[in-house]
C-alpha cells in the first residue's frame, strides 16, 4: 500500500470507528431518556403493554447483536 492509500485507509478506519461509537452512544442516550419507563420492565409488571414493550426492546437489541457479530466476522481477528 503506497503512502496515499495508507492515509486514506487510516481516515476510513477513523471514520468507521467514530460512527460506530456515535451510534452506540445514541442508543445509550435513547435508553437513558426512557429510563423512567424502563423501570416498569423490572418490577414484575405483567401488564400486556409492558410485556410488549419488553419484547420489542429485546428484539431490537438481539437484532443489533446479530449485526455486530456479522461486523466482527468482516473485521476478523
Amino acid at each position: 500500500m503506497d503512502a496515499q492509500a495508507l492515509i486514506e485507509f487510516r481516515k476510513n478506519i477513523d471514520f468507521m470507528e467514530i460512527m460506530f461509537r456515535m451510534s452506540c452512544a445514541s442508543t445509550r442516550l435513547a435508553f437513558g431518556a426512557g429510563l423512567e419507563q424502563l423501570s416498569l420492565l423490572n418490577h414484575g409488571n405483567n401488564d400486556a403493554d409492558v410485556e410488549e414493550g419488553r419484547r420489542r426492546l429485546r428484539a431490537a437489541i438481539t437484532s443489533q447483536l446479530a449485526e455486530f457479530e456479522k461486523l466482527l466476522e468482516l473485521v476478523g481477528e
